[in-house]
């Protein structure tokens, strides 16, 4: 693991209870515990997937997974083709969403990190199904 990975699995943790990790398919994988969903989704809170690649803080973040059972007022999100299912148990539906504005520095402080790309998260979902 990089320190730039290790750096970003500390500040995930800061503000998360349970962040798991682990590498596969040539990818670093982050399954984030305690999400909260906007208004409407049920369940109100979710564990989140992602992954990022070898490249990462270079390489933008894309998608992320959801529970599949996760509905706005019973209707799924709509579901994209992921090239890779997440390595964690259980069920899940790929969003696409891009990370706009991504701007990394070497500073978590000062440019994109992984705390702010799940953040984003609700936005997707606020967009609906």
């Amino acid at each position: 693991m990089t320190s730039r990975i290790e750096a970003e699995l500390a500040l995930l943790r800061q503000h998360y209870a349970l962040v798991d990790h682990l590498v596969a398919h040539a990818m670093y994988w982050f399954q984030v515990h305690g999400v909260k969903t906007p208004g409407g989704w049920s369940p109100g809170e979710i564990s989140a997937v992602f992954a990022v690649t070898q490249g990462h803080p270079g390489a933008p973040p894309y998608g992320f997974f959801v529970p599949s059972e996760l509905n706005l007022s019973g209707k799924q999100p709509a579901e994209h083709q992921a090239p890779h299912q997440p390595p964690f148990a259980g069920s899940w539906r790929f969003l696409s969403w891009n990370a706009e504005g991504w701007h990394p520095t070497a500073d978590l402080a000062t440019g994109s990190n992984l705390w702010g790309w799940v953040r984003t998260f609700a936005h997707r979902l606020r967009e609906g199904v």
